[in-house]
């Protein structure tokens, strides 16, 4: 019999780096922003970057100096002196050429790294000199580094390398040995050397002109350049769907009363270039999605009052229904997707908006898939030894609305009523997310690994990016008529023997029947199978076309209840 490994995996933020110590040092979500605005899921420019300065990274390799490199040189910017006479093996002489170092950048006396000895990884071992680099060309097979931060860069850790360092002007020469730093510790998250700030610290102000500039096409979700307008005082109703309708952060018209909002007629009006430099303390924080005027107060947590689980049992039978509710949502937002029009031929508004809404909601429901497979993996995590078994069973109802409220599954067209059904499914601190919250805080509180917790807080997370993701889908398809994006006027279920809803229901089987056999051989021994279910799931031959088919007939697609009972439906425990 195999025996299940688990995988090794390396921490990306603090949680995940405290996983095994004190669980009151473990990090707490700040209030009014998804842990997807966290510096992990920044987006990766170099520099100036948009959350980050990469080259930052770098100003600590070499131990007890910081320095600053503009590509052709590295200037020494700062020195831990102390942290150099509390080292254990260090020389008396080393240690004057620090304090050296340190009194010179006190008094505005640079010193510069001449050359560099040490191995560079895929170049060798070599001596370079930084003012003969060939400034951004490296070719050949003795080549040496394009230029001073590639050089930094490609110093192997923990390897010896020595610098020569001369003044800016004068005479004088220290020369100092040590071990190349990593700016990432043994488990996979950034060293304590770091500073806070420091990797933000050389971003500029043209960072906002982008921000204008290249709309929210270029940026990543989860820093958007829209948000939602700020109530002009706590009485203001948000039901009113102008409050609760996206407007441009950096818009010129700051009035409160009446939010501008973009139309079919034209763009919001933002502000120049240079009023951005002028009047940026105008630009208001944005929480929760809405910008904030006034003292900010966090909505609802759900965890809050979440009861926890009595037992392991229980939390297993939570986790079985919770991946078949995942399912559930999946096949309930691909049937509405592919009751949209495609979009080919139509006018260019109506076009780009279908576009968008069919590409959205089949992006969702992959990653209800995802969150089916994360599921399992806290599922086999927790089951006694030899007793696991994948939860691919689809949920027979599905939590809608306030806390303890649910609805049977059910198939329907994408209209406007349906995507306002989706956006109460996925709405934080609620349906689904609520859901959620009694397997967290049972797992927190000390059922759980420090990964398993991580991993329903993901979930839970990227459930309020579904929230967001719906009501920009309603946003674009209320613009139209049903008529307009709809396959149809009263699009219908295809007959039981209709050979299209047939191989439908041939594929879905398949599928579930290869993620089964997938999750329970485990990882790695269920990975190529799992990638080959994965893979049936798109193109002509995968669960893709045959929805094209029966979209093609002008009938909705359904999934079928399924008689196994590996996949039958599950009623909530």
């Amino acid at each position: 019999m195999t025996t299940r490994q688990s995988p090794k995996l390396l921490p990306r933020n603090v949680a995940a780096l405290r996983a095994g110590l004190d669980p009151a040092a473990a990090v707490r979500t700040v209030p009014g922003n998804p842990v997807s605005t966290r510096l992990e899921s920044g987006i990766g420019n170099f520099f100036p970057g948009l959350e980050c300065d990469l080259r930052n990274l770098e100003r600590r390799f070499f131990p007890f100096l910081e320095v600053d490199t503009d590509f052709r040189t590295i200037a020494v910017v700062s020195v831990d002196v102390a942290g150099a006479a509390s080292a254990n093996a260090i020389a008396p002489a080393d240690l004057q050429s620090y304090r050296t170092l340190d009194q010179d950048t006190r008094q505005n006396r640079q010193w510069f790294v001449r050359t560099i000895d040490g191995d560079f990884g895929p170049l060798g071992r070599q001596t370079i000199t930084l003012s003969a680099l060939a400034f951004g060309q490296s070719f050949g097979s003795n080549r040496e580094p394009a230029d001073a931060f590639v050089a930094i860069r490609l110093l192997k850790e923990n390897s010896l390398v020595t610098l020569t360092l001369n003044p800016q002007s004068g005479s004088g020469q220290i020369v100092l040995t040590g071990r190349r730093a990593a700016y990432l510790d043994a488990n996979g998250a950034l060293a304590r050397m770091f500073e806070p700030g420091e990797l933000t610290q050389s971003l500029c102000s043209p960072w906002t002109h982008d921000f204008r500039d290249c709309s929210c096409y270029y940026w990543a979700s989860n820093h958007p350049d829209i948000a939602l307008p700020p109530l002009p005082n706590p009485q203001t109703p948000t039901d009113d769907r102008k409050w609760q309708t996206y407007t441009a952060w950096e818009r010129a018209d700051r009035s409160l009363q009446s939010p501008p909002v973009e139309t079919d007629k034209g763009t919001i009006p933002e502000m120049l270039h240079n009023e951005i430099n002028r009047n940026w303390p105008q630009l208001n924080f944005v929480l929760d999605r809405r910008e904030q005027i006034a003292p900010y107060k966090p909505s609802k947590d759900n965890l809050a009052n979440a009861p926890r689980l009595p037992d392991l049992a229980t939390l297993l039978s939570h986790l079985r229904f919770a991946a078949g509710v995942e399912l559930a949502v999946a096949l309930e937002y691909l049937s509405a997707a592919w009751s949209l029009k495609k979009p080919a031929g139509l006018p260019p508004s109506l076009s780009n908006d279908l576009k968008a809404a069919f590409a959205e909601i089949r992006r969702i429901a992959i990653g209800e898939m995802r969150h089916i497979r994360a599921v399992n993996d806290v599922l086999a995590g927790l089951s006694p030894p030899g007793t696991y078994e994948p939860a691919l069973a689809v949920a027979s109802e599905i939590p809608e609305g306030a806390a303890g409220n649910f609805r049977a599954l059910q198939f329907r067209p994408a209209s406007l009523a349906t995507i306002d059904d989706f956006i109460e499914i996925e709405k934080p601190s609620e349906s689904v997310d609520g859901l959620y919250a009694p397997i967290f805080v049972t797992l927190r509180d000390g059922l759980g690994s420090e990964e398993q917790v991580q991993s329903i807080r993901t979930v839970m997370s990227e459930g309020e990016d579904h929230f967001q993701t719906f009501q920009f889908v309603r946003e674009w398809l209320g613009r139209h008529t049903e008529a307009e994006f709809l396959i149809g006027t009263n699009i219908v279920a295809p007959s039981p023997g209709d050979a299209a809803h047939q191989t439908l229901q041939a594929r879905y089987l398949a599928l579930l029947q290869a993620l089964h056999a997938g999750y329970k051989a485990g990882m790695p021994m269920g990975a190529a199978t799992v990638n080959a279910a994965r893979n049936a799931m798109l193109g002509p031959g995968g669960i893709e076309g045959a929805l094209d088919a029966v979209a093609a007939t002008g009938r909705l697609a359904v999934f079928d209840p399924i008689a196994d009972p590996r996949f039958a439906p599950i009623a909530r425990p």
